[in-house]
């Protein structure tokens, strides 16, 4: 079977875009090498000194170069006429037109989730071409891959895909992500929150509630916000200063991995009470650390964090503040929450990941799909 692999996140040399879909073509790649030598890949990418062509290279898998200009829907379109693939995952949520007649491929497209569709008013530039770009892979695939069961719901009532037509594949957790090692203690206890500071991940709400938690305990607390600013909602800075919480909130930006780690074990709880998300990795991150999670009640983060944490509404501040107290003042709790979300994320695995992907490209092959 040959199978080709849009690996063009691969490409990203800004580390604040190096999350989610550059995580997630990473991560296969390394997998599927690791537990398939029978199959060939071709992995196309564009730019230059991207990551994963020494590093992952094997016998097995050549990581095609092409121009940027063009690079998918010009120049994956010409390789794949002119070297022939059987099954093509589209990982970064679109696929190449290939006429049938020229190469019959079939396509396994990736959805992570539709949030564009649910809350267009956090995708002001990109909903009407992800609407247009998702719409086409549902056409022309022979399945979809989803990170979570709630994605694959989703998809499903705004596609009407059939049931067996979507599967789950859970993302897994970097190695870096574990409760041994160095604790980033700060000269107050804090509350982590983890993930790009865009518009839906609804942090300015969470600032308000920690606020509140604030003038409701009067205790010495921080609030540390680590992730992207690349597509910086405008409404974090704005809060900040309207609350006058210049003082006890530390915006970090992009921390590397190992480091990102040690702000896990030092916190007090991850707050992840985001809109919608597909999957959660910081989640998942956070209880590998042994930290324990306050989550939202929308999209994933009831099945992958579990009785592992607090689940809230995202529109619930008081909610919010109450699962925040809880954390702060009941020791015991934080421990067993901690204790289970350690097993819990033990059952997210990027190996596990790229088996699931390979299940499903053998059965797509087969026609059994």
């Amino acid at each position: 079977m040959r199978i080709g692999i849009d690996g063009g996140a691969l490409s990203i040399t800004d580390d604040r875009l190096k999350v989610g879909v550059y995580r997630v073509a990473y991560n296969l790649v390394k997998e599927i090498q690791a537990l398939d030598v029978k199959n060939d890949y071709r992995v196309y990418s564009f730019g230059r000194g991207e990551r994963g062509t020494h590093e992952l290279s094997q016998p097995n898998t050549h990581f095609v170069r092409l121009p940027q200009p063009g690079y998918q829907k010009i120049w994956q379109t010409a390789d794949i006429i002119t070297h022939p693939i059987d099954v093509y995952l589209g990982i970064s949520q679109s696929l190449p037109w290939v006429p049938d007649i020229l190469c019959d491929v079939k396509n396994v497209g990736f959805i992570y989730d539709v949030g564009f569709l649910e809350y267009p008013e956090f995708y002001p530039r990109s909903a009407g071409s992800l609407s247009r770009q998702t719409a086409a892979l549902v056409a022309n695939s022979s399945h979809i891959i989803t990170i979570s069961h709630a994605s694959k719901s989703a998809i499903q009532r705004a596609y009407h895909v059939a049931d067996n037509r979507v599967s789950v594949a859970y993302l897994g957790v970097d190695a870096a992500f574990t409760d041994h090692g160095p604790v980033r203690l700060l000269p107050h206890p804090y509350f982590l929150c983890v993930g790009a500071l865009k518009p839906g991940k609804n942090i300015p709400f969470m600032l308000r509630a920690f606020a509140d938690f604030l003038s409701q305990t009067n205790a010495s607390y921080e609030f540390v916000l680590i992730g992207s600013d690349y597509w910086l909602d405008p409404g974090i800075p704005e809060t900040i200063e309207e609350l006058g919480l210049g003082h006890t909130v530390r915006v970090l930006g992009y921390v590397p991995d190992a480091e990102l780690a040690q702000y896990y074990r030092g916190a007090a709880a991850l707050l992840a009470v985001s809109h919608i998300e597909g999957f959660g990795l910081p989640a998942a991150e956070a209880m590998a650390c042994g930290c324990p999670v306050i989550a939202s009640t929308s999209g994933s983060y009831t099945e992958v964090v579990g009785s592992a944490g607090i689940c809230v509404d995202p529109k619930d501040r008081q909610a919010v503040v109450g699962a925040m107290r809880r954390m702060a003042e009941d020791n015991a709790f934080r421990k067993t929450a901690g204790e289970k979300g350690k097993k819990q994320a033990a059952t997210f695995s990027w190996r596990r990941f790229g088996r699931s992907v390979l299940s499903v490209c053998s059965r797509v092959y087969s026609s059994n799909l």
